[in-house]
């Protein structure tokens, strides 16, 4: 056509979602990282061994390495797909990166633990932690549930800066996971372990919410060193990501209340689901446009 594909809007929404999801998995690998590391000099501070540090630091933070296993391998897997189809037909050929990357992705989510075996073991790990009182889950989870039947707050967040309506998302998806995962344990109780399928689904919802987290944090703290118009593009795909993440987060959640719940129970959960799962008011398109714009002029990842 005489035109390059690049000024396309379909190539440019794959340029864009490839970016800004490397960026918000970058976002939650350099957090973990951070709290292992922070938590090994506490232990060393405390007189553990240098080994006894690795270990339990590895050992504080294993929910988060093992739902971040799974992350990482399949965004490495969605970029490299989308690699191969904005190549075309020369994405299959061996003259052009994307073969091998193709190739070398699959594997990812194999070994290290299968995905499912992670995201099993991630909320096995939490729900057990949870049991034994290492993570305080009971208390957040009644005070959701007693908010549920309560009249929902129509004052302010309190939150400020062009990220607020963000933070304020990603706090409600937390109390979704709480919800969901506090009653299905209440009705289940032993007979989660064999309820793989729902197990998943909280996987699902703690991946979307840890990532958003994450990218949250790490977007704020750089508006904090370099001002807003500095790290505009990062903003922008914190946005996005925690627009979409708002629609992943409820069909996670809503298959998990219908595989367990019934009746009246199922009714508040969904609707509490409903409250805590909003979708924030963006326009999408055009922030996709503006983030493949930004590495087209540059003409590569530049954030």
């Amino acid at each position: 056509f005489q035109v390059p594909i690049a000024s396309f809007g379909a190539i440019q929404y794959k340029l864009a979602e490839q970016a800004l999801q490397t960026w918000v998995m970058e976002s939650a690998v350099y957090r973990a990282s951070k709290n292992i590391q922070d938590k090994e000099h506490e232990l060393r501070e405390e007189g553990k061994s240098y080994a006894e540090a690795l270990l339990g630091g590895a050992e504080e933070y294993a929910i988060e390495c093992a739902l971040l296993k799974v992350l990482g391998s399949e965004v490495v897997d969605y970029v490299v797909d989308e690699g191969v189809q904005i190549f075309g037909g020369n994405g299959f050929s061996a003259d052009y990166p994307m073969d091998r990357a193709y190739r070398d992705a699959r594997i990812n989510r194999i070994f290290e633990g299968t995905n499912e075996i992670n995201r099993l073991l991630g909320i096995d790990m939490m729900l057990k932690r949870g049991l034994k009182g290492r993570i305080n889950l009971m208390d957040p989870i009644q005070a959701i549930m007693g908010e549920l039947t309560s009249i929902p707050s129509m004052g302010g967040s309190g939150d400020s800066g062009p990220l607020a309506a963000e933070a304020k998302a990603v706090r409600n998806f937390k109390k979704a996971i709480l919800m969901v995962s506090g009653a299905a344990v209440q009705q289940l109780k032993e007979k989660m372990q064999d309820e793989q399928e729902l197990v998943m689904n909280l996987a699902d919802m703690g991946l979307q919410i840890y990532a958003a987290e994450s990218a949250l944090l790490r977007a704020q703290k750089l508006i904090l060193m370099k001002g807003e118009e500095a790290v505009a593009r990062q903003i922008e795909m914190v946005k996005v990501y925690v627009y979409d993440a708002s629609s992943h987060v409820n069909k996670a959640g809503k298959d998990a209340i219908n595989s367990f719940a019934e009746g009246d129970m199922r009714r508040m959960l969904l609707m509490g689901l409903k409250r805590y799962t909003k979708s924030t008011d963006i326009n999408p398109k055009a922030l996709r446009r503006n983030i493949a714009a930004t590495m087209l002029e540059a003409n590569a990842y530049c954030f």
